[in-house]
């Protein structure tokens, strides 16, 4: 069984999560970083996606510790403060799942609400399936239950086209903007991602050695059929679905259908006015929304 340990660390730069304490989660040799503050008697985990890191979440956060819970938002392998493994295999959604449960252990968040978006989206909703004695509610952003995108269709193929270039062997070059015709130094990701205004600081984390190679790791990873398991089950923690109507990558079937395999109370919400980073794009509608989902479920389980 893998062993884990939590320790304290000095609190991350500006740019992070200041006024949180870090942790170092030691789990089989690598170090997951995960931040924590508030003292309320129930945890919220907020679990980030690509290219992001739990910073994503620093909107949020102060109004989540206002409304008296206790916030855990964790750095998945690759990304922010945690270690930046080569092997690819440390990078499937199972991965993820085991390193979430470790931090929860290693933190005492016995049950707790859980938030996921994007790459974090996924493995949330393996855990809430999984461990409903555990996840008191789950919040998706923007990516619906697994089987729900694979029935959305074509229309759902052609948005997630990026995850198939991906996979091929140049794909760090492309994304640097340095394949054969491209436009100079990262000009495919700041295309990618629209020039969304967190780019220089999503390409200033990319630039650290292995960085890259992580966030390509994490599709080639998952479309390898010998790291991936069966299907995600079927939910029955109250589930909240938002999907942000700019997304450009996340169609609205796939979030809608989510409700096909939730057999818990589900909640639908659109968001205007947002794309896919919607936690940076609606800060407050966003923390607005994640409230009214937890507190509707709030002390269930408190006794």
């Amino acid at each position: 069984m893998t062993q884990t340990r939590a320790s304290q660390a000095p609190a991350a730069p500006f740019h992070r999560l200041t006024g949180m304490t870090r942790h170092n989660v030691d789990m089989g040799g690598l170090n997951i970083a995960a931040y924590e503050a508030g003292a309320g008697p129930e945890t919220i985990m907020l679990v980030h996606g690509i290219p992001d890191s739990s910073a994503v979440y620093r909107h949020q956060i102060p109004g989540l510790l206002a409304a008296g819970y206790r916030v855990i938002a964790p750095d998945l392998l690759g990304h922010g403060d945690s270690a930046i493994p080569e092997e690819p295999e440390n990078y499937t959604i199972a991965k993820d799942e085991e390193s979430l449960w470790a931090i929860a252990d290693a933190l005492d968040a016995c049950t707790f609400h859980l938030v996921g978006h994007d790459r974090g989206a996924l493995s949330t909703w393996s855990m809430a399936a999984n461990r409903p004695d555990r996840v008191t509610s789950f919040t998706a952003l923007s990516v619906g239950h697994p089987s729900a995108r694979k029935a959305a269709g074509w229309e759902q193929r052609k948005m997630s086209w990026y995850m198939l270039r991906l996979l091929l062997p140049d794909a760090e070059d492309w994304v640097r903007g340095e394949a054969e015709g491209e436009g100079g130094p990262w000009s495919t990701f700041r295309w990618w991602v629209h020039n969304h205004p967190e780019t220089d600081a999503w390409i200033h984390d990319l630039e650290r050695p292995g960085a890259l190679r992580a966030l390509v790791n994490c599709y080639q990873a998952n479309a390898n059929p010998a790291h991936t398991r069966g299907p995600v089950s079927r939910v029955s923690v109250p589930v909240l679905g938002v999907w942000p109507m700019q997304d450009p990558y996340c169609g609205l079937e796939q979030m809608t259908r989510s409700s096909e395999w939730v057999d818990g109370p589900w909640r639908f919400e659109p968001l205007h006015g947002a794309g896919h980073f919607l936690q940076l794009d609606r800060p407050e509608a966003v923390t607005r929304l994640i409230l009214s989902h937890v507190e509707a479920y709030r002390s269930k389980r408190a006794a």
